[in-house]
């Protein structure tokens, strides 16, 4: 069994530590020698081009392996120490390696995108998403990289089309690749074995030097192979594919056969398990310099607990130590999917409720409910929309069968409210979307509306005209025959995955600000048609102004106006009209890979990125505050009540954005504090409004403050920043001052 994890977890992350901040190593004479080999290339098509990657890797890139770890997945690819949560720009060694050569496609799209990202209408740099993927870890588990072999091979043999062949041909160097790369690390293991005096140490040599031989190439034989083929399948692909793999899979589904029959036959006990499964979860951030990150997220998430393909609920011993593993050592990543239902056994709110009630702010609870009928409303199956995990941060993916593009461009809707009272932005949208050019002059409230639901139509059917231009191209600048292989369908069609490939094949381009964007509409209702306290152009004149000498009207706007979250008839109906009107209007389109458009409202930390060029709003909000954070009520309304937001929610149907709508929560560390049965409480009616997703902060704005002036006495704080979470005071200032200043109030 492998060294006991509590024993040397110090050991383990200086080790890592003395490793990872020398990173990243130097692989320019690699890459040199792959340039020999790309000009020596005669295809036309690019598999066999960045197939060159794969061959690379195994004959040429060392691998380093730690003794303190049971587990082998460190490739000397050149990457960069913090790096599994963008793609994008190419990274320096191997994972860029590709992309850098064609990255000449992605000016193109930027060069379009930038008059949008210049007013903060549509955020974006990249074509697809690069950043949120996740690999077909089951087949992997199942067949091993032979058995993929086995079946390219077999298509292979009938196949005339010259394009598939090359396909097949890429798949079948990835696939010698990685044997190569494991037994590498079997030989290096082997080795160190013959000189390691501590017999701790020595057993991890030992079970690494077993292990890396058969897997992922042969079937995973049980519980500490599965987790050793999908640590090694999700490093490989970060380090060769040049996208992040963010997803570690439905852990507690996807292991459960191979922990049972291990279980069975007297092969491991729950504690030698669990021992196996701290030094997984350890990875990560051990991994990362946390303190010293670029926005302080490793992308990184696993997935606990929803259901089978059968609707069956989860919850089991691997559910546990997970989260007994988080508990015990204070992991902060892997981020901590937990998809719910409030069928799901007390045990499981308790143990999630009991570690936020202590600060362990690591969690996003997923509603089974409304994420799989959302899903089967796009038309996808039952059984598998029941098998979803979560991508990065909240967005839903379909495990083993679908590429989701989906966190790659936003919108902000507060601005589009904007182009009606902003007449530069107003003609910026005529001349770039051929939107109607009228300003002031709507003779009612409707006639406004209808004109913003149709120019949110026309932006959004205008990216995806445009994103489906580019996307075609996508199997140029990199195609990913690595994960594309462990997906379903691909290897059938002959297709990689940037090419339609999976079963299914979703977008989402999210909207941003939506409870400051219907505030806003509620006060242009109010102001302008219901009071006839304002015609539309002093509306426009004191919005240019920044309130600035309008302060009893931008009062009277925050505290008379109706409000999404307020709980009165009139906003619960606009809010309701909206959120069904902005679905209708984003979904459904097709995409180029023989998908559809997905709504969506996973927003990230666009709230705050899109607020620099968004002026004054009619909400009362002034130029440069953050905007509304997920589908929550604006955080200047004052309408923070818990009560009040779960509320706003019941009314609205999240089954029509397939890639989930967020709510955030934050709770009061006081000196009564909150215990777990109130969380659970605030979970269950969550679950029961019928939200989509959930983030609670436990937050001492006391503490938070002096953490901020005397960073070296809190390191430990941990604070749920938007879809991950990180140590509060490895933050940039102006994000520790975004946690700060939300309101909080209980109730």
């Amino acid at each position: 069994m492998a060294c006991l994890f509590k024993k040397y977890k110090d050991k383990l992350f200086r080790e890592f530590e003395e490793y990872y901040e020398k990173m990243p190593y130097d692989v320019s004479k690699q890459q040199k020698i792959m340039d020999e080999w790309l000009a020596e290339t005669g295809s036309e098509y690019s598999y066999k081009k960045k197939a060159l990657v794969y061959k690379g890797a195994a004959e040429l890139c060392d691998v380093h392996v730690f003794r303190t770890s049971p587990f082998f997945f460190e490739l000397v690819s050149g990457r960069m120490r913090n790096t599994s949560q963008n793609g994008y720009p190419p990274g320096p060694g191997l994972e860029g390696w590709f992309t850098r050569k064609n990255n000449f496609i992605m000016e193109e799209f930027q060069k379009w995108m930038k008059p949008y990202q210049d007013r903060d209408l549509v955020w974006g740099e990249v074509f697809t998403d690069m950043a949120h993927h996740t690999m077909g870890y089951e087949k992997v588990l199942h067949v091993g990289i032979s058995g993929i072999e086995e079946e390219v091979r077999s298509k292979l043999d009938k196949e005339s089309d010259d394009r598939k062949i090359s396909f097949y041909q890429s798949v079948l160097t990835m696939c010698g690749a990685l044997k190569q790369i494991a037994e590498n690390f079997a030989s290096k293991a082997e080795e160190m074995l013959k000189h390691e005096s501590n017999p701790d140490f020595a057993e991890n040599l030992r079970e690494i030097t077993h292990a890396a031989k058969n897997v992922p190439y042969k079937p995973a034989s049980g519980f500490y192979e599965a987790l050793c083929a999908i640590l090694f399948m999700k490093e490989m692909a970060i380090d060769l594919e040049g996208v992040a793999v963010a997803v570690l899979g439905h852990l507690d589904r996807i292991l459960l056969p191979y922990y049972e029959k291990d279980i069975s036959s007297g092969k491991i006990t729950y504690e030698s398990a669990k021992n196996y499964m701290a030094h997984w979860l350890s990875h990560t951030d051990a991994r990362w310099d946390l303190e010293n990150c670029d926005f302080a997220s490793t992308n990184c998430s696993i997935t606990i607990g929803g259901c089978n393909e059968k609707g069956q609920l989860i919850w089991n011993d691997i559910s546990r130590m997970i989260l007994e593993c988080y508990d015990e050592f204070g992991f902060v990543n892997p981020k901590v999917q937990a998809r719910m239902t409030v069928n799901h056994p007390d045990e499981y709110f308790d143990m999630c409720s009991a570690m936020v009630a202590k600060g362990q702010n690591i969690f996003s609870f997923l509603n089974d409910d409304i994420i799989i009928k959302a899903n089967v409303k796009m038309g996808k199956l039952l059984e598998d929309s029941r098998l979803y995990s979560a991508g990065g941060c909240q967005e839903p993916v379909l495990d083993n069968k679908e590429f989701n593009s989906r966190a790659f461009l936003y919108i902000s809707l507060p601005q589009l409210v904007n182009t009606f009272l902003d007449n530069k932005l107003n003609a910026f949208m005529a001349k770039s979307c051929n939107t109607d050019s009228r300003w002031l002059d709507w003779e009612s409230f409707e006639d406004l509306y209808e004109n913003f639901v149709e120019r949110l139509k026309t932006l959004y059917k205008g990216l995806v005209q445009k994103v489906n231009q580019y996307e075609k191209k996508a199997a140029l600048y990199n195609p990913c025959a690595m994960i594309s292989a462990t997906m379903d369908d691909c290897i059938e069609k002959g297709k990689d995955m940037t090419e339609g490939g999976a079963v299914y094949n979703s977008t989402s381009i999210p909207m941003v600000g939506i409870g400051t964007a219907i505030n806003s509409l509620l006060a242009i209702k109010t102001m302008v048609y219901d009071r006839k306290m304002l015609s539309l152009k002093e509306f426009s004149d004191i919005l240019s102004k920044n309130y600035v000498d309008s302060q009893r009207i931008q009062d009277y706007i925050k505290n008379r106006c109706p409000q999404f979250g307020d709980g009165s008839e009139e906003s619960e109906e606009f809010s309701q009209r909206f959120f069904a009107d902005a679905a209708a209007v984003t979904s459904h389109y097709d995409n180029s890979r023989d998908g559809k458009y997905e709504a969506s409202l996973f927003v990230f930390y666009l709230f705050d990125w899109m607020k620099d060029k968004v002026g004054a709003t009619p909400d009362g909000r002034e130029a440069g505050v953050a905007l509304s954070r997920g589908i929550n009520p604006t955080e200047q309304s004052g309408i923070t009540n818990i009560a009040n937001i779960l509320s706003a929610i019941s009314k609205i149907d999240l089954s029509l954005y397939p890639g989930s709508g967020v709510t955030y929560l934050e709770m009061p560390v006081s000196k009564s504090s909150i215990n777990k049965d109130y969380l659970n409480m605030t979970v269950k009616a969550f679950l029961r409004a019928g939200g989509s997703a959930l983030d609670i902060n436990m937050l001492d704005v006391s503490k938070l403050e002096k953490a901020k002036k005397d960073p070296e006495q809190y390191k430990n704080i941990i604070v749920r920043v938007c879809g991950f979470s990180a140590y509060f005071t490895s933050l940039a200032p102006e994000i520790q001052d975004e946690i700060i200043g939300r309101t909080i109030v209980n109730g």
